[in-house]
């Protein structure tokens, strides 16, 4: 749901107003916004010039804690303060920042300095060991001198083009051997003439071609000398990166927690300056506007009271709905919903007013996912992931998701396990209705027969998939047609109305005429292709883009067809269980054959999981939110100024 907002006004003495702005921000309820007006008593300042100054050592204050707290590793279950005390003042908490980092800077600069090293040695040992030899072939004279490099192709032909112009520069006074590394990298050494030197290496230059040149540690030594060298720090470079490692996560046990109490000071500080310039201020005077949760309203006014007596007012009413567009927007849903207020979260907040559809997505999008997978053994494994999720969130640990990199903090782990859960709990219903557990195992081996076969039910598994379409997207045009009664909007009341009868009435008249639905449905649909017709003529007459709802409606059915994904996606998922089940049965094995079959399957899931979670999404962020007009009457989200961790 939408929390209540009502706007807050604070009047005061100039002298005052850092008491104020600190005590707002330890009670952590009001988002401060600019006060809009074309002109008035009091004027708008900008930051003077010493909290500007103020503001740009914050920042670099900051900036050197962040970039310590990324030097040292993260600690499972570390805490998020220090036991110490925090200094106070910005050259108290600067001294505290600066003797950390001298603390471990010293094992910082060492690791990526071993780091570099093994990087560098991976990158050149290869090139090494392929030209070592052929240097080594035609460096026998003091007459010749060599130049090897590496180029970058697979077509050899590129050796025999080079070949051929040097020939022809020295009249054949030259010699080029070439070996491929790997795929993709053709090691080449030149051996010419002094005398030719000069030209040779325009040329190479000219072409782009850099001589390989090893690092400076290894310079000076031939080349089987430094593969020697390459060898010998390849044995040590592990044990000594972890060495490294185990004193900087020594240091971030210990510093960690004292970094983090020593940052919320200086973001605290930080967030005040930046609200400055939304204040209207005077000589003497302030005024602070903004909006509070209208649940808070009370202990706000009661502590400011406390703190400064009459010196400070503090006004506030109700959001007017018509400033619906400046007021933000806090959700607060139970706990069993809020987890799914994530799925909102590539998208602005709903506009104050409107509607929040965590409720509705929290519902259809887990029964979607249900629909496609509907595997008992599959919900088992979605369902002991989530578990795992839990308990390393519980742990106060940042899981990093596999090959994307994507990290996710403790916070989001507890609600995405959540969301997993309740998508596994409906999978193992429908694996129930479908009576599949990893595929047809069950209906092979055991002889039960499923409630419903979607591979050969398949008419019906289409018609299924429909209508849960059907029914989300006219349950989009209902909640539109709510919210438009709610605030008395005419020609949204009649455009609902007009899409709930032409969409139903365009499926169910096409339905007939393809002998899909019953006949009895045929004059229904009429009838409701009708009313919609009327109804688009009496938008008409108060917009004349009324029109295009006739193409909107034809739209309308489109996304109640697009519900076939789930149909197709299902389907699929079905059939490769079913497969990998036959494949592990050509085995002749029985136990080889559950071997094989088991990791077919998981491949199969594996790469089909994508889709079997994006679909759903999708239909519920694309068909169902623009059915409720989500995307037109967006807001902005509710950012209180508060103390760093909500202190």
């Amino acid at each position: 749901m939408i929390v209540e907002m009502n706007r807050v006004l604070l009047f005061g003495p100039k002298r005052l107003l850092a008491g104020v702005l600190d005590e707002v921000q330890r009670i952590g309820a009001v988002h401060i916004d600019r006060i809009e007006a074309e002109e008035g008593p009091l004027a708008a300042m900008g930051v003077d010039q010493e909290a500007a100054a103020e503001q740009a050592a914050l920042e670099r204050l900051r900036v050197r804690v962040d970039g310590l707290l990324g030097l040292l590793p993260e600690v499972p279950g570390e805490p998020t303060r220090s036991g110490e005390p925090v200094p106070a003042g910005i050259d108290a908490i600067e001294a505290a920042v600066g003797a950390i980092e001298a603390d471990i800077q010293g094992p910082s600069k060492r690791r990526v300095e071993l780091q570099e090293e093994l990087e560098l040695i991976h990158m050149y040992e290869g090139a090494v060991r392929v030209l070592a030899p052929l240097h080594g072939a035609l460096a026998g004279s003091r007459s010749l001198k060599t130049v090897g490099f590496i180029l970058r192709s697979k077509d050899l032909t590129v050796v025999a083009a080079l070949r051929h112009q040097l020939v022809e520069m020295t009249e054949g006074r030259v010699e080029v051997v070439s070996r491929v590394i790997e795929e993709g990298k053709i090691g080449v050494v030149v051996a010419f003439l002094h005398r030719d030197a000069e030209s040779i290496q325009r040329f190479l230059t000219q072409a782009g071609i850099s001589e390989l040149r090893l690092p400076e540690r290894y310079g000076g030594m031939g080349p089987m000398e430094a593969i020697r060298l390459m060898e010998q720090r390849l044995a040590a470079l592990p044990a000594e990166l972890d060495a490294v490692r185990n004193a900087l996560t020594a240091a971030a046990r210990r510093y960690r927690p004292q970094l983090m109490a020593l940052r919320a000071p200086v973001a605290d500080r930080l967030a005040q300056l930046r609200v400055l310039p939304n204040l209207t201020q005077s000589r003497y005077a302030f005024v602070v506007h903004g909006w509070a949760p209208a649940a808070t309203m009370t202990e706000t006014r009661a502590t400011l009271r406390r703190r400064f007596g009459d010196d400070v007012v503090v006004y506030d009413a109700p959001a007017d709905p018509h400033e619906a567009a400046q007021v933000p927007v806090l959700l607060d849903n139970s706990p069993a919903l809020r987890p799914f207020q994530r799925l909102l979260g590539l998208f602005r907040p709903p506009r104050y007013g409107t509607l929040d559809p965590t409720l509705y997505l929290a519902i259809f999008f887990p029964i979607f996912v249900g629909v496609v997978i509907g595997d008992m053994a599959y919900g088992a494994l979605l369902f002991a992931f989530g578990w795992w999720m839990r308990n390393k969130a519980r742990k106060g640990e940042t899981w990093v998701v596999p090959l994307v990199g994507f990290r996710l903090a403790p916070a989001a782990l507890v609600d995405a396990s959540w969301i997993i859960r309740v998508m596994s709990t409906w999978t193992v219903i429908f694996g129930v209705f479908y009576l599949e557990f990893f595929g047809n195992i069950l209906e092979h081996q055991l002889g039960w027969h499923p409630f419903f076969n979607r591979v050969v039910l398949t008419k019906a598994f289409f018609a299924l998939t429909l209508a849960l379409g059907l029914v989300q997207v006219m349950l989009g045009y209902v909640l539109h047609l709510i919210m438009a009664a709610r605030h008395r909007h005419s020609f949204g009341i009649f455009e609902s109305l007009a899409m709930i009868c032409g969409v139903v009435g365009l499926l169910a008249v096409l339905g007939v005429m393809g002998k899909e639905l019953p006949q009895a449905l045929f004059t229904p649909g009429v009838i409701l292709l009708i009313a919609f017709l009327v109804f688009v003529l009496i938008g008409v007459t108060m917009n004349r883009f009324a029109l295009m709802w006739l193409l909107e409606a034809i739209s309308g059915m489109g996304n109640v067809l697009s519900y076939a994904r789930l149909f197709g996606v299902g389907l699929a998922a079905a059939v490769l269980a079913n497969v990998a089940n036959e494949l592990g049965g050509l085995t002749g094995s029985i136990w080889v054959g559950i071997i094989v079959g088991i990791f077919i399957q998981m491949i199969f899931f594996l790469f089909t999981a994508a889709g079997h979670v994006i679909q759903p999404a999708r239909l519920n962020w694309v068909e169902f939110l623009t059915k409720v007009k989500y995307h037109d009457e967006t807001g902005n989200s509710y950012r209180p100024l508060q103390k760093t961790g909500g202190d």
